[in-house]
């Protein structure tokens, strides 16, 4: 963007940063942000009725000069700035009314791409949620089309999200809840420096801005308005995956959501909007691809048979066991099975060595 562009872009994003919807009025009213630093007062004031706060704000000397300082620092830190209507800024989120009209940018992902999938959920996530979130990326990198990853980077299901488009090779956008100078979580930097090598990190947060509870709902319509739809892994009744999915559905995005047995309080959230049919079922990792057109390249391979002909009894039954009740303890499984917790033991360890199942604490699930 030009230089002078990105001063009165950043500008106009300070004091219209919870008003984005006024800001894109003036933006249309005047041709561009030049102009509205360029307009009289009554001029403004004809624009935004009831504004005088915005309008003193914008006339404000110390404005232009906070901006000045701020995009110089940008171009030091090799941060893009998006300005709405500019070149460069994601079509998908343009379109949402309540789009930021300036992004802060690291990286070089290209956030126009053909198929751009948001993937959230909690972040109390439990094995099966990772497993589910980790197959159904992988299996989207089969695709004729790779396509972008958006979540928003947090703990949880959002990591798991990015870590999986990583291993898959697929390009991951991170949505940050803070400034652009910053990383949240912490635990993820080394996370986010690797998907800066083939994604990016965006935000609409000047610098200085820490995480609160208000920059993550308004960080969650960045996730939303960038994709084509978006998916909701694992949620409990309430959490912040529940409210990008129903952003999304604001933005006429298509929204899917993996689902969990009716006694797990971490799928409730994704159960209840698939009852509503607020959500498309997502019965396996590759229905979702097929489910919103995307043409896949070659087919996925399918997951090895649960049960194999030379498996002994106990085996067979303790992984039919698991395939339904996962996860369970071993003391579970012995109550289940009236067998001696010793001879499960064995069955155990000699299935985890095999990769067949994964211990998560003290709980066994099936390797899906």
């Amino acid at each position: 963007m030009d230089s002078d562009l990105s001063v009165y872009y950043c500008a106009l994003s300070r004091v219209f940063a919870y008003k984005c919807a006024a800001g894109r009025h003036l933006l249309e009213t005047f041709g561009g942000p030049a102009a509205v630093f360029a307009a009289r007062r009554e001029e403004l004031a004809a624009a935004l009725r009831h504004g005088d706060d915005f309008i003193d704000q914008l006339l404000a000397p110390a404005l232009l000069e906070w901006a000045r300082r701020e995009c110089e620092w940008a171009r030091s830190a090799g941060v893009r700035m998006l300005g709405i209507g500019q070149p460069g800024y994601p079509r998908r989120l343009a379109d949402c009314g309540d789009a930021p009209l300036l992004l802060y940018v690291r990286g070089a992902a290209d956030m126009d791409a053909t198929h751009v999938l948001a993937v959230v959920g909690t972040r109390k996530a439990t094995w099966t949620g990772r497993d589910q979130c980790r197959r159904i990326v992988e299996n989207l990198a089969e695709l004729e089309e790779k396509p972008l990853i958006v979540s928003g980077l947090a703990l949880g299901i959002d990591g798991c999200a990015h870590e999986a488009a990583l291993a898959a090779g697929l390009p991951t956008v991170g949505v940050l809840p803070c400034g652009p100078e910053a990383v949240y979580p912490r635990q993820h930097q080394a996370l986010a420096d690797r998907m800066l090598e083939r994604g990016a990190l965006v935000t609409d947060f000047a610098r200085g801005i820490a995480p609160e509870a208000y920059t993550f709902l308004r960080r969650n319509r960045i996730i939303a308005g960038l994709a084509d739809a978006v998916l909701l892994v694992e949620s409990y009744r309430k959490g912040g995956g529940l409210i990008t999915a129903s952003l999304a559905a604001s933005y006429n995005r298509e929204v899917y959501a993996v689902p969990g047995r009716p006694t797990d309080a971490s799928f409730e959230g994704c159960n209840r909007l698939i009852a509503a049919q607020e959500a498309v079922l997502v019965p396996d990792e590759e229905a979702l691809g097929l489910a919103l057109g995307w043409r896949v390249l070659r087919r996925a391979s399918r997951r090895p048979s649960l049960l194999r002909p030379d498996d002994p009894p106990l085996r067979r039954e303790l992984l039919l066991i698991l395939a339904e009740r996962s996860p369970a303890t071993m003391e579970e499984l012995a109550a289940w099975t009236g067998l001696p917790a010793r001879d499960i033991s064995v069955e155990l360890l000699d299935l985890e060595l095999a990769g067949r199942v994964v211990a998560d604490g003290t709980k066994f699930c099936v390797s899906l």
